[in-house]
């Protein structure tokens, strides 16, 4: 099993409860991790975040219908989607689906060792596809960025941020997040990877500065706006150098694309008999 940094709660009575649960209604492929552990900047009060990834039967083919929900607990979130449907995500540019590839935060159950090998080869292959795929990842990231700047421009607030409203007079959670996504992307498109972890990494060195001045009470909702501006800004001005790199594997895109497809179905297609399978992570 990998948790690489989720141990402590992978390990843990709540955690394999969740599993068991679950596993008495879904085929689980694999359960993978996001978020900020993946980033170094968990403090104690930091949830864990993950989703669980099923295999369809035949029957959610046949009627079109899959399982999809998500829960929100005060100490995790998780997240239910069909085995097809994660990876057309991170195809096409989700960072959250996209994160736990890159970062290797998966848990595989023992009694799906057969499948690993399948499983992991394919997700090498998506690995190679995901960060070629420039321009759908730079659409996906700068919308997020965009929406979450949005959000606080407007003062909307969700129920586990609305407690920044007094404290900071704007939702610092997304002003974070959007900040570390700004980096993320500025250093993907001139380096074509992805680098998720911040604590002790060059290129959040600017940003950790910025959080740490959020957190202190140092950068107010207006001065934020100013340095998200310009960030996006810059990133705009970097479109002709995605441009390139997407022209130069354009035709690498095109042959893996509709091999991975293939492969994610067949996967898919060979678990679909088994109608139950409880399986323990």
């Amino acid at each position: 099993m990998i948790y690489n940094g989720f141990d402590v709660f992978a390990k843990s009575s709540v955690f394999e409860n969740i599993i068991k649960k679950e596993a008495l209604s879904l085929n689980i492929a694999f359960v993978c991790f996001y978020g900020s552990r993946n980033y170094n900047l968990e403090t104690d009060k930091s949830d864990y975040d993950f989703f669980i990834v099923y295999y369809p039967v035949f029957e959610n083919f046949y009627t079109h219908n899959f399982t999809r929900f998500s829960v929100i607990e005060k100490d995790y979130d998780y997240f239910i989607t069909p085995f097809h449907e994660y990876f057309k995500h991170a195809m096409n540019g989700n960072i959250k689906f996209i994160e736990p590839i890159v970062c290797d935060t998966f848990a595989f159950g023992v009694n799906n060792s057969n499948r690993f090998s399948k499983v992991s080869t394919l997700m090498e292959k998506i690995k190679k596809f995901i960060l070629i795929n420039f321009k759908k990842n730079f659409d996906a990231i700068s919308g997020i960025i965009k929406n979450k700047k949005l959000n606080i421009e407007k003062g909307l607030y969700t129920s586990n941020t609305l407690r920044y409203k007094d404290l900071y007079g704007y939702d610092i959670k997304e002003a974070i997040n959007s900040l570390r996504l700004s980096f993320l992307l500025e250093n993907y498109i001139k380096t074509g990877e992805f680098s998720f972890t911040v604590k002790q990494n060059p290129v959040y060195e600017e940003f950790e500065i910025y959080m740490n001045d959020i957190n202190a009470h140092k950068i107010s909702k207006n001065y934020y706006l100013d340095i998200i501006n310009k960030k996006t800004e810059n990133i705009a001005g970097l479109c002709q150098t995605l441009i390139s790199k997407e022209e130069s594997v354009k035709s690498e895109l095109v042959k893996i694309k509709p091999e991975v497809e293939k492969d994610i179905m067949d996967i898919c297609k060979k678990e679909a008999c088994f109608k139950k399978i409880i399986s323990m992570l």
